[in-house]
């Protein structure tokens, strides 16, 4: 009996995390509001239309893709510091007509694909080296860049009366390339270099918004090597995602923590983006997920919708991201952007998150009685 007890206690411990259940309502949405914030009665205006649209909370831009910060900082370099009274401001606007706020803070991208951030160019090694020259993303596995991550991290979350943290960008750029630490890494443990691998070989791979690419593999991806530095790549995105976890949980116990994400096709598509989302889910680091629906044909949008629904472990809350406007494409009139909620409802979504309110506000009236009965 004793030992049937200690057996069911095992595995009750082993067994898939419970999930906390936080999430911050039903209805979110990422919003700029670079020239509202310079007017109080502008924000105040803005705040008030956004919570009467039936909105519940919103993902302002906080940490940009350019590795820009929308705080006052003390750990990003003075040149990063955008507008160090905008989040602030918006946490005080949004707070004052019943809106959660959590700021978006892109992780991985410190530049992108355009110039190197400050921070990348005083620390060169700290970035990836893809088409022939660094570019302005992270390595995920130099211990000192995801130290400097973790620190804004808890810069913010611990200044700043904030509701919650959106996460993006945490994933390796889509391209073929290497990084200092991977390349030392795979050199040492299986003896071969990755500069060498990946030497004027260029792919076209599928995108955010479900392009999928044609292309047959590259010589880079074809080697016997790809395999061991792929996975590499997931671990160190995994150990980044957990010292995440751990930075919020120290600074600020029990702050729900949620990420935007490309979605299931990530794993069996044609990608590099090294995106472990599910483990992430399985291990506790996150509160609720909304990956992408950024889908201009209501079936594919359908079919991607039931994919995430199918992966994702049933009672964890589960929101779609519903692009408006994006570079992938764009929803022109309020029904199309209501049949994606319907669609997103009919396969199983707790919530959505329009990307952006800009895009949205022109369909705002139309659409707030759909937008407050989403669910029921």
């Amino acid at each position: 009996m004793i030992r049937l007890l200690l057996a069911t206690i095992v595995l009750l411990c082993t067994s898939v995390p419970s999930f906390s259940g936080i999430n911050p309502g039903k209805i979110g949405a990422y919003v700029k509001l670079n020239k509202e914030v310079q007017s109080p009665a502008k924000l105040r205006a803005a705040m008030k239309r956004i919570k009467a649209s039936g909105i519940e909370f919103i993902i302002p831009s906080t940490k940009l893709t350019s590795g820009a910060v929308n705080w006052d900082s003390r750990v990003a370099p003075k040149s990063q510091i955008a507008d160090p009274a905008y989040i602030e401001k918006i946490i005080k606007y949004a707070h004052a007509e019943g809106l959660k706020v959590y700021p978006m803070f892109c992780l991985c991208t410190e530049g992108g694909e355009g110039k190197l951030s400050e921070l990348l160019e005083c620390n060169p090694s700290w970035a990836w080296y893809t088409e022939g020259k660094r570019k302005g993303y992270i390595d995920p596995g130099n211990a000192a860049a995801r130290q400097y991550q973790c620190s804004l991290i808890a810069e913010l979350v611990g200044n700043y009366d904030v509701d919650g943290l959106s996460l993006d960008y945490l994933r390796c750029p889509n391209r073929i390339g290497y990084t200092d630490t991977g390349r030392a890494a795979i050199l040492k443990k299986h003896g071969v270099d990755l500069e060498s691998v990946v030497k004027s070989s260029e792919e076209v791979l599928d995108t955010e918004g479900g392009v999928v690419s044609k292309a047959q593999p590259s010589n880079a991806r074809n080697h016997d090597i790809w395999p061991a530095w792929k996975q590499w790549r997931y671990n160190e995105i995994n150990t980044f995602m957990r010292e995440i976890r751990a930075t919020v949980n120290k600074t600020k116990p029990g702050l729900p923590v949620a990420s935007y994400v490309w979605g299931y096709s990530t794993y069996t598509g044609n990608s590099e983006v090294c995106q472990d989302w599910k483990t992430w889910i399985k291990s506790g680091w996150l509160d609720w997920i909304n990956p992408s629906g950024y889908r201009y044909d209501d079936q594919v949008f359908r079919d991607v919708a039931l994919q995430n629904r199918a992966n994702i472990p049933k009672g964890f809350p589960f929101y779609i991201t519903i692009g408006v406007h994006t570079s992938h494409g764009t929803l022109n009139s309020a029904e199309e952007v209501r049949r994606q909620m319907t669609i997103a409802h009919e396969c199983g979504a707790d919530g959505l998150v329009f990307f952006t309110w800009e895009a949205l506000d022109k369909f705002a009236d139309e659409l707030a009685p759909d937008i407050k009965s989403f669910g029921k």
